[in-house]
Parts: C-alpha cells; structure tokens; sequence
C-alpha cells in the first residue's frame, strides 16, 4: 500500500458501497474503484470503460506506458518528500521502485465534488494526450476515497522557481526566452487545437521546468472543455492575478484568455517582477488590471520584436490578440534558428535554462 502520512484524510468518510447511479456521473464500490462515464481507476490503475481494441481504449491503455517505463502499482511506489501543496492536491516526488526513475504523485481527495472534479478533469486531459509540451501522465490510482496521479518528474521546478532567481533584474536574454515561449506556445496550440480546451489558471507556478530545459504545462484540472472550436467558458475560476480583463469583468471568454496569461509570463519573466502594483485590497488589484492601460515591457532593455510580442498577447481587446499558432510564426520565437528544428521536431534535450 502506498505510504503517505496525509493530514487532510480526515474530511471525508470512508465509502463502502457498490456502483450506483450518481447526479455528478461517478461511483465508488466496495471492492475499491472510481468509475466515471468513460473510465475506471482502482489500486492497478486506470482502465477505460471501452472496448479493448478501440483507437480510445489503446490510448488510454498506453497511458502507463511512457519513456519505456510503466508504472503497474501503487505498489511500485516509494513516497519521497512533499513538494507542494494547493487547491490542486498535494505533490510528493516518489521512487519508481523497480527503474529507479523519480516520479512526481499528486494525491487528491476525491469525496469534495470541487477537487473530484477537477481530478476527473485533468485525468481526461493527460490520459489522451502525447504532447511534449504538457507533463506526461504515467499512470493513476485509486485508494480510501483519494485519486493519486503519477506524472513526470519535472526536476527545475517551475517558471515561478526561474521569476523568483532572476526577480527584479530580470532574465534579460531573448534567446532563452524565445526558448521558453516557444515550448508554452506549442503546448497551448496543442491544447487549444486538439482538445479544444482553455486552460484557465496558467500562471508561472503552472508552467514547469526540467534540467534539460524542457518547458511543460500542467494543472489541467480547472480546464473546461468547449463544445466545439467556437464555443465560450462560462465558470469564473483561476488565479486572479494571471486573468484576463474579459474574465474579471465576467464576461465570455475563449483561447485569448490564456494568450493574455501567457503574456504577462513571459512580461513578468522578462522584467523579474509581476506587472501590477501591489496593493491591500483583491478589488484594487483587480481594477487595475480591468481599468489601467496594459502592461508593457521596459522601453530600451529589450528587442522591437520582443516588445511588440508581449503586446500582442496583452491587448485588452480579446478579439485582437493572436492564436497560440499565429504567435508561433512571430519574428521574436523565428529570430534564432536554432528554433527551427525544435519547431520540425519538438525534440528539446540539450537546451539549458
């Protein structure tokens, strides 16, 4: 059994009952598994709710299988330190016990509809996904009413870990910066396009780093998927300082919104600071970023072309800000042509932040 000493096990009940119709889609059963519509997670992992031989059954089925390594039980497991905790879950990096690869293990107690959401949330997203530019998912468990995720270790920590080394002088070379904007944007194309999902709470803790240089969206589990490409999200969730004047003030909102995120990342990357002015009060902040006219980058530190690309991405007209795949052709990410095989391959060992 997986060892955690967990402090929050406390909130919930144990249920001991069999599959039953619920009004939020799930069931738990006695002989301990988590059933929603289209998949199943139990102590040996996730299973889809498919036929075997399906294209959607093989791919969730390759889920456990990433980099040749394939995670079978929880058993496998040998919990590490705790990394972090939040409305997410909380994190531990753990031993693979039989490669001895290091793995990351994000628990989330399930019986909160809020949190059992979002955990279904983001197991729809990573269990489909190939992508380079989002944290893999290896497998998933379920045991004593808690969701635990086995994902890719990202072993730099996260662009908030690179804000706070460089804060106030900031990172001052373009060329890395291209590097990092390049991987963020592939990912969002990736998941605007293919999953037609925003992503909603992108913000530097969000964003993580690997020693290789490898750059990776994660905490897809307030995402909200549209119906279709047209379509528009309607729950005002996310973190507040990283949201777009259109979702502040309440309104529609799309794929622009996690342009105007991605903006003030890499604005406040680039200058070691978060762009708005402290203040006492969550409704001063949030009349600043709704009222004061967009942040810019500092006048003479950086590039024509960098500047007008922070720009772009923090116009406050979302109709006016360009698609991750438009910002993909932006002569800032095309000036270094070292680039141009990551953009043919998306192969990124070797680079360093």
């Amino acid at each position: 059994m997986l060892k955690i000493n967990a402090g929050d096990d406390s909130d919930g009940d144990d249920l001991g009952y069999e599959p039953a119709a619920r009004a939020d889609g799930f069931s738990l059963s006695q002989s301990g598994a988590f059933t929603v519509k289209d998949f199943r997670i139990n102590t040996m992992g996730l299973a889809p709710l498919v036929e075997s031989d399906s294209p959607v059954a093989k791919t969730l089925s390759s889920a456990s299988v990433r980099r040749g390594l394939n995670v079978e039980s929880i058993e496998d497991l040998e919990m590490l330190e705790e990394l972090g905790s939040g409305m997410s879950g909380t994190v531990w990096s753990a031993l693979h016990k039989p490669t001895g690869v290091i793995m990351a293990v994000k628990k989330i107690q399930i019986l909160e509809k809020a949190k059992r959401d979002q955990a279904i949330s983001e197991l729809r997203i990573m269990r489909k996904h190939e992508c380079p530019w989002l944290v893999s998912l290896f497998n998933a468990f379920y045991e004593d009413t808690k969701v635990y995720t086995v994902l890719e270790f990202m072993d730099a920590g996260s662009i908030a870990t690179l804000v706070e080394k460089h804060r106030d002088e900031g990172l001052r070379d373009e060329r890395e910066l291209a590097k990092i904007a390049l991987q963020m944007l592939n990912g969002l194309n990736y998941l605007h396009r293919q999953h037609h999902q925003v992503h909603r709470d992108l913000k530097p803790a969000n964003v993580m780093l690997s020693k290789a240089g490898a750059v990776k969206i994660s905490d897809f589990g307030i995402s909200s998927q549209l119906e279709n490409t047209g379509g528009f999200c309607s729950t005002f969730i996310g973190s507040a300082c990283y949201m777009s004047p259109e979702r502040l003030a309440g309104e529609q909102y799309s794929y622009a919104a996690d342009i105007w995120s991605f903006g003030l990342i890499m604005l406040e990357l680039a200058s070691g600071r978060y762009p708005y002015p402290s203040t006492p009060s969550y409704f001063m902040l949030l009349g600043h970023i709704m009222d004061d006219a967009a942040p810019t980058l500092p006048e003479g530190d950086f590039s024509d072309a960098f500047g007008e690309f922070v720009s772009l991405c923090l116009d406050k007209d979302p109709k006016r800000r360009p698609a991750a795949s438009d910002l993909l052709k932006h002569q800032f990410v095309r000036s270094y042509p070292v680039l141009d095989d990551l953009l043919l391959s998306g192969l990124l060992e070797g680079m360093s932040l």
